[in-house]
Order: C-alpha cells, then sequence, then structure tokens
C-alpha cells in the first residue's frame, strides 16, 4: 500500500498539484557526509546507509558499492553507478508540493486569496566521485506557483528552472599528522547550527550561495571558512546571478564530541556587507560582524540548547551595536506511551532605542531559514523581538508523528518596528507604543508513509495584538491550512 500511495504522490507532484513541506520537519537535517572508503571497509561493517537529507550534497551513497549493503530500494541502482576504480556516479531528487490557504494573509493587507494555491518544487541532482580527491555536485530546481491571487510572491514561490548547486569539491592527501582538508568551489548551499543565522531558506525557491568553503577537520572539530554571495532568485530560466549588493563571509567551527555535559558546540564570527539594508529608520550602506556560540547539553531525559549573538558594525555614518539570546529546555518521557516530548523556548533579540540617534541596535538574522517562528511566512520573525515559545510533540506510532506550537510576541523596543521571519522591514513602530504584537498556534502532523515519502498537514491560527491593531493597516486575525506531500530519492 505505501509504495502505490509513493507512486500517487510522485504524479500528483508531476502534475503540479503540490507545494513545499516546512523545513521544521522532515527529511533529517543532520550531516552524512564522510570520505569515501573502498569496499573491503564497507564489507568490515564500518559503514552503513546514509539518510536523506535537507541538503542532498550532504550524503554519501559509496557504502552501496557492496552488494551486500543494497536492499530493496528500487533507487538504489541510481544511487551507485560505479564508473571504474574507485570512481563512481550518483542521482537522485526530490518531488515535493502542497495546496495552502490563508484567510487574511498579511493580517489582512494586500491582496487576499480565499480559494488558495498550489506550490510544486522538483529538484533533480548528480554526483560524480572522480576517485577519492575530485567531485563534482550538479542540481537543478524548478519551482512553480499556480492559482495564487496576485501572483507568484518575489524571490520564494517561482523559479521556472534553474541550477540551484553546481560546484567543484577537491580532497588533496595531507600527511597522517595533519587534518583533512577539502575546498569547494562554485554554487553550493550553506547551513549552520540550528539555521537561524545562515541556511538554504527551505521554502518552495531554495537560496543558494556563490563562492568558496574550506573545510578542516582536526580531531573532534570541523571547522568552515567561507566567502560568498547569495544567489538573486528571479522567475525564468536559468536567469540566477549573485546578487551584487551583498556579501557574506566568516568561519564556523564545530565540536561534537570530547566535552563534559554538552554535546555539540557552535563558535563562530560571520560578516555581513549589505548596500540598502532597510530598517524603520532609514535605508543605507551596511557592514555588520556576528560573534556568537551554539551550546545542545543533555542531563538525562533534559536537553538544553543555548545561542548567543553580539553584532557589531556600521550602519550608514552610524555605529551598528545589536544583540539576541535565546535559550530553550525540553523534557522527554520516553517510557510513556507517544513518547511525549515538552518543550519551552525563550529568545529576546535587540530592537532601535531611538529613531533620531545615528547609532543603530536592531539585530539582524543574515540568511534564516525560511520558518522557524510558526507556520505563517509573515509573521514577525527575531528582529526587535520577545518571543516565548511552549511546545509538545507526540510520536502516535514509528510513522505518525503530532507537533502542537505556540508563539507569543513583543517588541523588545517600543521605539522599534516589526519585521518578517526574513528580516524585512514591515511597520514602523513610531505610531504606536504597545509592545505586545499577537500569537500564533500551531498545529502540524507528519506521516512517513515509507522511507522516502512524507505527508504532512499544517494549520495555524494568529491572534493580533494591540501593536498590530493600533498600526496601519489595522491586523487582523490570521488563518492557515496546508496539506504538504514529499518524495525524495
Amino acid at each position: 500500500m505505501p509504495s502505490m500511495l509513493s507512486v500517487g504522490l510522485c504524479l500528483a507532484c508531476l502534475l503540479g498539484a503540490t507545494v513545499p513541506c516546512w523545513s521544521q520537519l522532515l527529511p533529517t537535517e543532520s550531516r552524512s557526509r564522510r570520505s569515501s572508503v573502498d569496499c573491503e571497509q564497507v564489507t568490515d561493517g564500518t559503514a552503513s546507509r546514509p539518510d536523506y537529507q535537507l541538503d542532498s550534497s550532504e550524503e554519501d551513497w559509496s557504502s552501496l558499492c557492496n552488494p551486500a549493503m543494497r536492499g530493496d530500494d528500487p533507487w538504489d541502482r541510481v544511487k551507485y553507478i560505479a564508473l571504474g576504480g574507485s570512481s563512481y556516479v550518483s542521482f537522485g531528487g526530490e518531488l515535493r508540493g502542497s495546496y495552502e490557504r490563508y484567510r487574511n494573509y498579511n493580517w489582512g493587507s494586500g491582496p487576499q486569496d480565499p480559494n488558495g494555491y498550489y506550490l510544486n518544487r522538483i529538484i533533480g541532482h548528480a554526483d560524480l566521485h572522480l576517485g577519492p580527491r575530485v567531485r563534482v555536485f550538479a542540481e537543478f530546481q524548478s519551482g512553480l506557483e499556480f492559482g495564487r491571487n496576485g501572483g507568484p510572491r518575489p524571490v520564494i514561490d517561482q523559479d521556472k528552472l534553474d541550477v540551484s548547486q553546481l560546484f567543484l569539491e577537491l580532497n588533496p592527501s595531507t600527511p597522517k599528522d595533519r587534518p583533512p582538508i577539502s575546498l569547494r568551489l562554485g554554487r553550493q548551499e550553506l547551513n549552520y547550527g540550528e539555521r537561524t543565522l545562515v541556511s538554504t531558506r527551505e521554502l518552495n525557491v531554495r537560496r543558494p550561495f556563490d563562492g568558496i568553503k574550506l573545510v578542516f577537520q582536526p580531531p573532534k572539530w570541523r571547522i568552515d571558512v567561507f566567502a560568498v554571495k547569495p544567489v538573486a532568485t528571479r522567475n525564468g530560466f536559468f536567469d540566477d546571478a549573485p546578487d551584487p549588493r551583498q556579501t557574506l563571509w566568516g568561519i564556523w567551527a564545530t565540536k561534537t564530541n570530547g566535552l563534559a555535559f554538552v554535546g555539540k558546540l557552535d563558535l563562530y564570527y560571520l560578516g555581513l556587507d549589505r548596500n540598502d539594508a532597510g530598517f524603520d529608520k532609514g535605508t543605507a550602506r551596511e557592514r555588520r560582524n556576528t560573534l556568537g556560540f551554539n551550546a545542545h547539553e543533555e542531563a538525562g531525559t533534559v536537553t538544553f540548547v543555548q545561542e548567543g549573538n553580539l553584532q557589531l558594525g556600521a550602519f550608514g555614518s552610524g555605529r551598528l551595536t545589536a544583540w539576541k539570546f535565546a535559550q530553550e529546555v525540553s523534557y522527554s518521557l520516553p517510557r510513556i506511551r507517544y513518547r511525549p516530548i515538552f518543550g519551552l523556548q525563550g529568545a529576546i533579540s535587540s530592537g532601535d532605542g531611538s529613531p533620531s540617534n545615528a547609532d543603530p541596535q536592531t539585530f539582524y538574522p543574515l540568511f534564516p531559514k525560511g520558518l522557524y517562528y510558526g507556520y505563517m511566512l509573515f509573521t514577525s520573525g527575531s528582529l526587535n523581538a520577545i518571543v516565548v515559545h511552549p511546545t509538545a510533540s507526540l510520536q502516535v506510532s514509528r510513522m505518525l508523528s503530532l507537533n502542537l506550537d505556540s508563539f507569543f510576541f513583543w517588541r523588545q523596543s517600543t521605539s522599534d518596528g516589526l519585521y518578517s521571519q526574513s528580516g524585512m522591514f514591515l511597520r514602523t513602530g513610531q505610531t504606536s507604543r504597545a509592545r505586545y504584537v499577537g500569537a500564533t498556534q500551531d498545529l502540524s502532523i507528519a506521516w512517513r508513509l515509507e522511507r522516502h515519502t512524507t505527508l504532512q498537514f499544517l494549520a495555524a491560527y494568529y491572534e493580533v495584538g494591540p501593536y498590530l491593531r493600533e498600526t496601519q493597516p489595522p491586523g487582523k486575525n490570521a488563518t492557515y491550512l496546508s496539506v504538504i506531500a514529499s518524495y525524495k530519492f
């Protein structure tokens, strides 16, 4: 039965009756890429089948060189095609889409679409390994919108066909006493930490970056050094290009073991240069430097996640200073039926203290994932924000999970405005002294039919607070429904 449903969903995606599967859920986002192994190592049981990743270039299918590792999955025959010696090529892709419907999109401002609309996305890739030292990865994506009143939203809904990744990776031989090094040149995806600062933006149209990345892997560490430009999305065929107005560079170091109590630690520096940064204060050239950390800590069934950021730089003639801190604690009950997990997250990020002061204080999230404060795309993001986020999840069965989330939003500074999850300026803060923005209640049900296929059902309700009612145009309560299908191979 699952295989028949999988075929049906594939056909549905190809016919255009579908939309994106949000990044907060499946597939797994953990990295599985490793150095390719030879078949003798695989025979010894040192390798296993990888999971599908958010970024397909992080998958490593070299273990399938051993026929014993291949199961009854029909796609195994294209996941590893031997080319002689240790060279091989792997093919894969994704079909995904859904139907979305809003009531009072953007809190009732702008064109409305009571009938809903469809989005779909098709991705295909080829991963060529020329021995253990040279790799070429190519990926294409097509994202389309059907039936939305007002047409596709800029950047995120439609890109008829373009290159989403195309890079050359070199893995030079290094002495045994020195850490492995790899160099990646070209168009690529970047995903780091909790993906609140650097992410591929997992919406109907994903956001890659053009540039260079160097990876060092000393014992117990992975250190990425990169300099890139985000790719500007256009609607047509093969017309995407690096954005000349923005440049991103940074160092991201991750330690995954060897620390008492802390299971994973990220330390990073990120630099961003933008020609036209827009805030409630105005628009100017900006150079922003971010220093930060992420820490994952575990104590039995209790998990802690912490994130802290300090931003320094220049905005026009002013001196920029901003900050953010987030803390999350979750408690799991693995021995109780449905294995419930309860969590509470609090986050606070700085807002501008005075519109007349030349020195801005608004935190900016650089290139965050598409959605992280609820399923409604237009809701407020991590700029000038205080957020309280209780959550509960149930594993109803091995294939079915349920998540309940609530988000409550306040402005950190009543002198600053409201900004979207991507960082776009939405409403001024200079016409209302109200601090409370509103709250959203979210429900998601994820059903993994089998290894390749996932169905998701999303629902959300946003109740506006005094700030949205007092600013123009007056905000209205909003609802959101979506049915999502995803097939990955």
